[in-house]
């Protein structure tokens, strides 16, 4: 059984969400103790357990300890099956985060695996489904990744209730990802939304990233506004802005901003527009999320994959160091904490 201090190095809920991921897929029993003990709630709450519940259907696990506020789970997996599944948060917990440790598992499963999850798409503190889909599993694909991603409904918090279908096809074995060299970026594109809102504060949010990306000498921007109560309504008012980039070499990197009570829209476009750039001016290949969540699929490629990230962060130090427990894989790192960082993952070419 694999030991997990639950409090190392970043100590959060992702440590425990991966944890459980790489147990499942290298058919591994995990104990994770001290978790979450350096948050103000510590151990399990109900994101955390909807995401280890999630992981736990998929292999077939059994798992001790899986309560609210529980500090200590021991989890272990049977095989890992596809086939049809409903997961629903029960808040607005995020399903980006509940599909970053899903889709691993998923993608070393017998069959294809259809999921359907309830949550919160667009929430503070986690990546949105919006850029996960247009830029974190852009990437995936790259390494040999086969899945769709299709939003349904928007949910922001509190009420949540967004809806995510996700399809993911059975991999044969992952490819590394080179992509060290400095990109060339010629368009960025993005998608301003809005829902219970007045109509105009998406077009205020697009308005105001876009003034500010063509000041910069970016002329090609295409930031398509959407008004969510004509599609399908969100339970809770909100809007975001979502910003990615397109060019000659490969190149994920996006940003994003909520909105939230008393912030104007316009600072809502202008913040998401200064992270992109202040993100492209470290000619990086990857964002600071992007390369994060790219840790546990390189550990598990077949060969050395290489990148580079826009700032090095404790989360990503957090997932390198689980990678080396968890796996075999060697990855080093050229870069310090909150500079960009050249990441280099020897893989452990794991087969279904």
């Amino acid at each position: 059984m694999i030991e997990i201090d639950g409090s190392m190095l970043e100590g959060g809920g992702q440590l425990l969400r991966m944890a459980v991921a790489y147990a499942a897929i290298l058919g591994e029993s995990v104990r994770v103790h001290n978790i979450r003990s350096k948050r103000s709630e510590s151990g399990l709450r109900y994101q955390h357990l909807a995401a280890v519940k999630a992981v736990a259907q998929l292999s077939s696990a059994q798992v001790q300890g899986l309560e609210i506020g529980s500090s200590e789970i021991v989890f272990t997996p049977g095989p890992i099956r596809g086939g049809r599944y409903r997961f629903d948060i029960g808040t607005a917990g995020s399903i980006g985060l509940l599909l970053q440790c899903v889709a691993p598992v998923a993608a070393y499963a017998n069959r294809p695996t259809f999921l359907e999850l309830v949550g919160g798409t667009s929430v503070p503190r986690a990546t949105p489904v919006t850029m996960l889909k247009e830029v974190g599993w852009k990437a995936l694909y790259a390494m040999g990744f086969n899945a769709s991603l299709v939003i349904r409904r928007e949910g922001f918090y509190p009420r949540g209730g967004g809806l995510v279908e996700a399809s993911i096809a059975p991999t044969e074995g992952l490819r590394p990802i080179r992509i060290s060299d400095k990109p060339e970026v010629t368009e960025v594109h993005g998608v301003s939304f809005s829902g219970k809102l007045p109509e105009h504060v998406a077009h205020r949010q697009a308005n105001a990233a876009m003034h500010m990306l063509m000041e910069a000498g970016y002329t090609t921007v295409d930031i398509q506004c959407k008004n969510l109560d004509r599609e399908s309504p969100p339970l809770s008012p909100g809007s975001l802005i979502g910003l990615w980039t397109q060019g000659r070499s490969p190149c994920f990197i996006g940003s994003d901003s909520l909105g939230a009570r008393g912030k104007p829209a316009e600072q809502v476009g202008q913040d998401a527009a200064i992270s992109l750039l202040s993100q492209l001016r470290t000619g990086s290949s990857t964002d600071l999320h992007t390369a994060d969540n790219l840790i546990i699929w390189c550990s598990l490629a077949q060969g050395q994959s290489i990148y580079t990230t826009s700032e090095l962060t404790l989360h990503i130090l957090t997932a390198i160091k689980l990678a080396e427990i968890m796996t075999e894989a060697h990855m080093s790192i050229q870069g310090s904490l909150g500079h960009p960082a050249l990441i280099q993952c020897e893989g452990t070419g794991l087969k279904p």
